[in-house]
Order: structure tokens, then sequence, then C-alpha cells
């Protein structure tokens, strides 16, 4: 009994061989995992490309606060897609937003500091914004966060005084020793579209309160998965009729495999390729050894497989639905084409189009690139 267990396990061995041996000798899946860096490296480049950013008019009137409040937005300039253009005065900023030179205009009055202090600050931020503006959203959540900075600062000074004057000093020098180093608390935004790792709010993604375009190579990837496991239908339509494995494993786990065993070579090299890209990107685009090393901890490494694995499982089980219905090898083949471009144009991974017409929100979730965009 031991001795036909150990058998049957080694012929499966040698099934599984055959089978990844195979997909290298098959130009598509070739052209496939070639296609993989290659327009991983032609989105990044595009990525870094268009990473001048979105300009935002900003009238700063002369008061309390409006020094730091410049300050703190030309620092976060830095490392967000939005670039502040500061306006002598409100009609400037008109003039701009009129004119589409921005995406949108603010204008902070001078009161803006007693107005928030004594719980008024109602009126005191005039927004601008053109027709087609998409990044107002995010642009409210960097001028909200710089004055909450200054009105979390000036509420703990008014509280330590109150305590204790003698503290007071003390207090506030370990207030902006610690505001920085992360060692009390931070914010960060979880978004679904990108790499499936934790991104900041100056990221574009998929995210539905920002609608713009995305440079997407997690989405491009998932669709070259996906394409890849519609051809390992083709594969078994060519087994069954050749009878090659009948004898060993039975036609409906023959199916299974032969599309599972295609999206496991892609997933790898999208594996790699995403590693890679988020590395270079932590170097600022360069090749630094140590930075793409430790760019991805455990935690980061285990949730890109998993997400892989479930995604793979995914479209194993949509390609067990779709062979119910395109019964004929020719079918199959036809379908393809049609199935990757209704994938790139229905699926978020340009841009979520169920945001602007309804019913694109329900044609996302028939394509299993949507879902693996929701990992």
């Amino acid at each position: 009994m031991s001795e036909n267990r150990n058998s049957r396990k080694k012929q499966y061995r040698i099934w599984i061989t055959l089978l990844v041996k195979r997909l290298w000798r098959q130009p598509v899946y070739v052209g496939l995992l070639v296609l993989i860096p290659l327009l991983g490296y032609g989105i990044g480049m595009m990525e870094r490309g268009g990473s001048g950013g979105a300009s935002v008019a900003v009238c700063v009137e002369d008061g309390a606060w409006s020094e730091e409040i410049i300050t703190l937005l030309t620092e976060q300039e830095k490392d967000s897609v939005l670039r502040f253009l500061f306006c002598d005065d409100r009609r400037q900023v008109e003039r701009y937003v009129m004119r589409e030179k921005v995406d949108c205009g603010f204008v902070l009055a001078a009161d803006l500091k007693e107005k928030t202090e004594n719980d008024d600050w109602k009126k005191s931020i005039t927004v601008y914004e053109t027709d087609a503006s998409s990044i107002t959203g995010m642009a409210k959540e960097r001028i909200a966060s710089v004055i909450f900075r200054l009105y979390a600062e000036a509420c703990y000074d008014k509280y330590m005084g109150q305590i204790s004057e003698s503290a007071s000093g003390f207090a506030r020098k370990a207030y902006e020793e610690h505001l920085t180093d992360a060692s009390t608390f931070g914010f960060q935004y979880l978004f679904d579209d990108f790499n499936g790792q934790l991104e900041s709010d100056t990221d574009v993604g998929n995210d539905e309160s920002v609608n713009v375009a995305v440079f997407p190579v997690k989405g491009i990837y998932a669709v070259l998965i996906f394409i890849a496991g519609m051809c390992g239908m083709l594969e078994y339509e060519k087994d069954k009729k050749e009878k090659k494995f009948l004898r060993l494993v039975p036609n409906a786990l023959t199916y299974l495999v032969d599309v599972w065993i295609s999206t496991v070579i892609p997933s790898m090299a999208v594996l790699l390729c995403l590693w890679l890209s988020d590395g270079m990107r932590a170097c600022g685009g360069s090749l630094s050894l140590y930075g793409i090393l430790t760019v991805w901890n455990a935690s980061v490494w285990g949730g890109q497989i998993c997400s892989l694995i479930i995604y793979q499982g995914i479209i194993v089980g949509y390609c067990v639905l779709l062979r119910a219905v395109l019964r004929s090898q020719e079918t199959i083949a036809a379908a393809i084409p049609i199935l990757a471009m209704g994938s790139l144009l229905c699926a978020p991974v340009f841009l979520r189009l169920g945001t602007y017409v309804p019913v694109f929100a329900v044609l996302e979730k028939l394509f299993p690139v949507s879902y693996y965009l929701m990992l």
C-alpha cells in the first residue's frame, strides 16, 4: 500500500515537471514572461515621467498661521503628487482656476487660527474648482492635515501651560522632537490597487474619492496572469484530444492543473517585478541592493504571495465556468483577446469607470482582475 502511494506521488511529480517544461517551449508563455518586466519597466518610466504632479493654487492671507502653513505645505511637496502654487491674493487664485492653469484653488482666511481655536472655523476656507477637477478631495486632506497639526500644537501648549508653567518648555521641546519620529502615532491610508501594501495619501490609486487616471502596474500584471490561465484552457484541449494523461489522472483534474500551472510561472515573475519596482521606487528610481532587499518585510511578502495564490484560485474557478459556456477549442481561442480587452476596459485597471457610468460597476465584477485588485 505504501509503495503504491509513493509510486503515485512520483507519477504526479513527473506530471507536474512535464507540464512546467512544456510551458517553456510555448512561445505564448515565453512572450508573456518577457512582457511582464518590459511592461512593468515601461509603465514605471511613464509614472516617473508624469510625476510632476497636479497644481493647486493657494492664497494664505496674512495671519497668525500664514508662515507656518506655507512652510508645511512646501515640505509636503517632497512626497506628494500635488504642487502648491502660492498666490498673493484671492483674485489671483480665481484667475488661475478660471483659466484652468491649476486643478483647484484655496483661500485661507487671515483669522483662521482664531476661528479654529474658537470652534468657529466654518467659511474660513474658500475652495475654487473646475468641472474637470479630480484632486480637490486630496488637496483638502493635505491642507486639513496642516491645519490640524498647527491646531494640535496650540492645544498642546495651552493644556501644558494650564498644568504647569515650569513644565511647559520641556513639554514643548519633547513634542517637537517626537512629532515626526513615528514614536507616538501617525496616519496611513490603505489603497487596494497598489501592490497590496501600505500607501501614503500622496499616491494616486483606485480610490473612489479620487477619480483620476493611474499608471496601473498591478492591474496590467493581473491581466497577463489571466491571459496565461486562459491559455492553459487551450493546452487542456490539446491534452484531451491526444489523451496524454488519461491513464494518470481524470480529465477534470487535468483541466484544473493545466489552468493552474499556467498561472504559476507568470505569478512568480509578477512577484519578482513588483518587489523590484517597489525597491526602485523606495530608492528614488535607482538600484540599491540594500534598499531593494529591505523594501518588503515578511508580512508584505506573505501578503503578496497569498494574494497571488488566491488570484490563481479565482482564475481556475473562472475558467471552469468559462469552459461550461465555451466548449470548443476554437471558441476559447477567439474569446481570449475579447476577455483580455474587457478586463482592461471594465476592470479598474486604468480607471474605475463605474464611478462615472453605473453599468461598469456591474461589468467590472465579471472579470477576475477586479477581484485581484481588491486583495
